[in-house]
């Protein structure tokens, strides 16, 4: 299975054209090759942010939904025949229910957004280890070089 990189085909002919360059002390393979990676790990931390959203949008259209049902219920409620007492203890009950509605959703969307942020930081620091890794190994190269 081929390995899905996300960069753009005009970005893969500039990384072509760029690879015939030859500077004193880079390798040009290396730096791009980088630059690609880096690439990637924005793409992907864009897209986890972009599922997010939609993640997020979708929760709170539901809760809407759910609020404005509860709220069209109330006002019927209150225009119905039923004693006074009875109608308090409704609205009483409708109000505590909201609330522990709001503060489950509220909870729902912070883990979502919690869960994203901890993916994304995840891979920027296996992004910059490996990084770290193959600067370390390019500085031995470099040294057995000379």
């Amino acid at each position: 299975m081929a390995k899905e990189t996300n960069i753009p085909p005009f970005m893969e002919e500039g990384f072509r054209s760029f690879k015939q360059f030859k500077f004193p002390g880079a390798d040009m393979e290396t730096l791009l090759s980088t630059h690609q990676r880096n690439m990637e790990l924005m793409n992907a931390a864009q897209k986890i942010t972009t599922e997010t959203t939609q993640t997020v949008m979708d929760l709170q259209k539901q809760y809407f939904k759910s609020i404005f049902d509860q709220w069209n219920d109330e006002v019927k409620n209150s225009f119905s025949k039923a004693p006074s007492e009875e109608k308090t203890a409704h609205q009483t009950e409708t109000a505590k229910a909201a609330i522990d509605q709001t503060i489950k959703h509220v909870r729902d969307v912070n883990d979502i957004i919690a869960k994203s942020n901890e993916t994304i930081i995840e891979s920027i620091q296996k992004h910059f280890k490996e990084s770290l890794n193959n600067s370390a190994d390019l500085a031995k190269k470099s040294k057995e070089k000379r």
